[in-house]
């Protein structure tokens, strides 16, 4: 039994792996150029949603199963993934934490007006920006799964109203309403704030166009923590220049790192991280246990935790 994981992982980390599987390979290596050369006899690979998978599928006939380090799988679903009967699964739960207090982290900084106050704090200026108040504000969670729900539950603190747009109706515990995809049009000018947190699939690219912002109001706020195949970027930064809506936060990036003549650079209508939302201190633990878990299911033959329907992609 061999594992490969295409990402960087401490001796420790390799060795509670294999302990877990005694007499199982596992190896690990920083980049997909590095690790392509050892999976032709691997049986599983783990590797984040956004690499291109393929290439390790042709030159591994003897892989079974493919464990994405993101909750996201929209690079992995390839046409080698489709044809042959591999199990695949995701980290899903393991970063609804972080990116929901991220998410808020974002949402009061451009609330409160924190990057003003900053500049002017580096200016050594005493000015007094004009923040506004989160209570009371209504706030859209397109794609509402563990991510989404985390952000309702941690937004209720400030007694806003959650609206939740998802693929099919239910109860749902942190939404003071929840609505089908097909009655976005019908919701987005409800918002003061819309927060993405939709899934990578062929349906929801470019979910958010032109269209969909003018449907938004002046004064809303985007976030979009998701990922960014799911917005029209260039729809997004004219609307932002038109004033089409007020501002923007975002964690994720058409081109990874953001070319420095970016548009989004000197917007000031526009706060930005570097795809940090689910980076925290024990991330790397908890990946690993779910890698491990899988991996001692996978040996024995028993299902896996997280598997991905590959037909819906999530």
């Amino acid at each position: 039994m061999k594992l490969v994981v295409v990402n960087k992982l401490s001796d420790e980390k390799i060795a509670a792996l294999k302990d877990a599987v005694p007499g199982s390979i596992v190896e690990a290596y920083k980049s997909p150029r590095e690790a392509l050369p050892h999976v032709s006899d691997a049986d599983a690979l783990s590797l984040w949603g956004f690499q291109n998978v393929e290439p390790f599928l042709q030159a591994g006939p003897n892989i079974r199963w493919v464990h994405s380090l993101s909750d996201g799988v929209e690079k992995l679903l390839t046409p080698s993934m489709m044809e042959r009967p591999i199990i695949l699964t995701n980290s899903h739960g393991i970063h609804d934490r972080s990116v929901s207090e991220h998410t808020l982290a974002l949402l009061l900084a451009w609330y409160r007006r924190i990057p003003d106050a900053v500049r002017h704090q580096n200016a050594h200026e005493w000015i007094r920006p004009k923040g506004i108040s989160l209570f009371g504000k209504t706030i859209l969670i397109v794609g509402f799964g563990g991510i989404g729900r985390a952000i309702a539950q941690r937004a209720k603190v400030f007694e806003t109203r959650i609206l939740a747009v998802k693929k099919h109706l239910s109860d749902e515990m942190f939404a003071d309403h929840v609505y089908t995809q097909e009655e976005i049009m019908d919701v987005l000018p409800k918002a003061d704030i819309i927060i993405a947190a939709l899934p990578s699939t062929p349906e929801t690219e470019k979910f958010f166009d032109a269209e969909k912002f003018r449907a938004m109001k002046k004064s809303a706020l985007f976030i979009n923590i998701a990922r960014a195949s799911v917005v029209d970027e260039p729809s997004l930064i004219e609307a932002l220049q038109n004033g089409t809506i007020a501002g923007a936060c975002m964690d994720v990036f058409s081109k990874e790192p953001l070319p420095p003549d970016h548009p989004f650079w000197s917007m000031e209508n526009v706060i930005m991280t570097p795809h940090i939302a689910s980076m925290v201190p024990d991330f790397w633990d908890k990946l690993t246990k779910l890698l491990e878990t899988n991996y001692v299911a996978f040996a024995h033959g028993e299902k896996l935790l997280n598997e991905v329907d590959k037909k819906k992609g999530y």
